[in-house]
């Protein structure tokens, strides 16, 4: 199959350039065989988001076995976004390096990242939408401290700005054992907050931790712990504690 993904995804990248392109490789029958996908990331020169309709199309083919992307002009090292996004899929990723070189291309070796059980701090992480977000830094939080492993639903880049509602859906919270909290109650350690800082829609979560401190990752920037009073407390809107702390 070696041979046959690396043509595909020169080929591909070469089609999509000077984005980067992504895709899947799914088992279909006995064959593994190379999908296309969308990449519908803001910025997709820099990086790729797959298009959810896509993924779940390519999903309904066979078993999705591998991811793989280009790298626009830069070599395929992984990144710290490809080898947590690697980590988070459980299965290889396979990215080419794609570079304009006179009236064509150049392409490099394919670099080949298989999950090693790579982990990162919850500070100082760079932001990577839906691989290395506010989202994902809670995901990782619940299952280092609590064991819990939470959901990662589909989302799309600034959803909040394109009238998707994410973090309101209380089927979510639900599905993951959480509790809405009314009237004001004081925040305890792991209880989550999810604030509507722009458009109408809640559109960032933090978890709280101690002593009025949140852990988040805000959009765009490295995650921190901030206060939670002033800017964060004025714009919290919805308050959750999941059920193994309701007891």
């Amino acid at each position: 199959m070696a041979n046959d993904l690396l043509a595909f995804i020169q080929q591909e990248g070469a089609r999509q350039y000077p984005s980067e392109a992504c895709g899947l490789v799914v088992r279909v029958g006995k064959k593994s065989v190379p999908v296309a996908c969308k990449n519908v990331a803001e910025n997709p020169q820099a990086h790729f988001v797959m298009d959810v309709v896509d993924y779940a199309k390519v999903s309904d083919m066979g078993e999705v076995v591998g991811v793989w992307h280009t790298h626009v002009e830069i070599p395929p090292t992984p990144s710290v976004a490809d080898k947590r996004g690697c980590e988070n899929s459980e299965m290889p990723w396979y990215i080419v390096s794609v570079s304009k070189a006179g009236d064509g291309f150049a392409f490099s070796d394919m670099e080949i990242l298989e999950p090693s059980g790579f982990e990162l701090d919850y500070l100082e992480r760079p932001y990577a939408f839906g691989v290395l977000d506010c989202w994902s830094l809670v995901r990782d939080y619940y299952r280092r401290e609590y064991g819990i492993r939470l959901g990662d639903y589909p989302r799309i880049e600034r959803f909040w700005a394109k009238g998707h509602n994410f973090f309101g859906n209380p089927e979510h919270w639900k599905n993951e054992g959480f509790k809405q909290l009314i009237g004001g109650e004081e925040p305890q350690a792991g209880d989550l907050l999810f604030f509507q800082t722009s458009g109408d829609i809640p559109n960032h979560v933090a978890v709280y931790i101690y002593d009025d401190t949140i852990l988040h990752h805000p959009h765009g920037r490295l995650s921190r712990r901030d206060i939670y009073g002033g800017y964060w407390q004025k714009h919290a809107i919805i308050h959750l504690r999941h059920e193994i702390k309701c007891t």
